[in-house]
């Protein structure tokens, strides 16, 4: 599977280069959801929304809906923890490279069909979270017994969770937080490349990558969590009064 896998990443690097060299002559105009993103990050938005916009096209064509296509990112993103977990370095890079697409391709098919709905939304921020558990799930069993690796996939899943929750919590009490620091697609981007080196990678070698990545992703998203932590406390005192969808004790008054 080792020899199969590194033939896959291959392929799909050369398929990589020859529309990153199309990209770069076409110079498509930027996309309006990349607003947010500066330097390497918009780059690599703009050239995978361009890349996968035929599969737009078809799934609209099809009549896919965007629960579908978020189940099958779903289904990919599980895959790829699967493969992580038994070593499969290349197939599970595969998968999680067509699960991030199918994740950033819900969206767009809502948007470019008119059916964004909350219900949607909530789902697909569900969807978001059980993928991010499969696949730290698979980091932390292929480095077990190791202690410091087991404990820093741990860590990054426990990050990971505080930056969504932070977000949703704030929004919820009618705060919006800026956007900064390692969020999903940061922390997917740095997973993508760290499997890719991986497979060209000993086993050794590959499961010390992955550990030095669960803590930078755990180093990054716990910074990102408190960050965002600080400014929604900070935003919520300058109120000076509990939200309306305040569901704990109101601050300043008698339980």
């Amino acid at each position: 599977m080792e020899a199969s896998g590194q033939l896959v990443v291959l392929c799909h690097l050369a398929l990589t280069a020859a529309t990153a060299v199309v990209y770069a002559v076409v110079r498509p105009p930027r996309h309006a959801r990349l607003a947010g993103y500066r330097g390497i990050m918009a780059v690599l938005g703009g050239w995978a929304l361009w890349v996968t916009s035929p599969m737009l096209r078809w799934a609209r064509a099809l009549r896919m809906s965007p629960a579908v296509v978020s189940s099958i990112g779903l289904a990919l993103n599980v895959a790829a923890g699967m493969l992580t977990a038994v070593g499969a370095f290349g197939w599970a890079w595969m998968a999680l490279l067509w699960g991030s697409a199918a994740d950033m391709l819900d969206g767009e098919l809502a948007r470019s069909t008119g059916t964004s709905s909350r219900a949607g939304a909530f789902l697909d921020s569900s969807l978001d979270r059980v993928s991010e558990i499969a696949l730290l799930a698979g980091v932390g069993f292929l480095l077990h017994p190791q202690r410091s690796g087991v404990a820093w996939a741990v860590g990054a899943l426990a990050a990971s969770f505080m930056v969504s929750y932070a977000r949703a919590r704030g929004e919820g009490l009618g705060v919006s937080c800026p956007a900064f620091g390692l969020e999903r697609p940061h922390r997917m981007v740095v997973f993508i490349f760290a499997m890719l080196i991986a497979t060209f990678l000993s086993p050794r070698a590959a499961a010390a990558l992955l550990t030095y990545t669960c803590g930078l992703i755990a180093l990054g998203a716990g910074l990102t969590a408190l960050g965002r932590m600080f400014i929604i406390h900070q935003l919520l005192r300058r109120e000076g009064e509990p939200s309306r969808n305040w569901h704990g004790t109101p601050p300043g008054t008698t339980p």
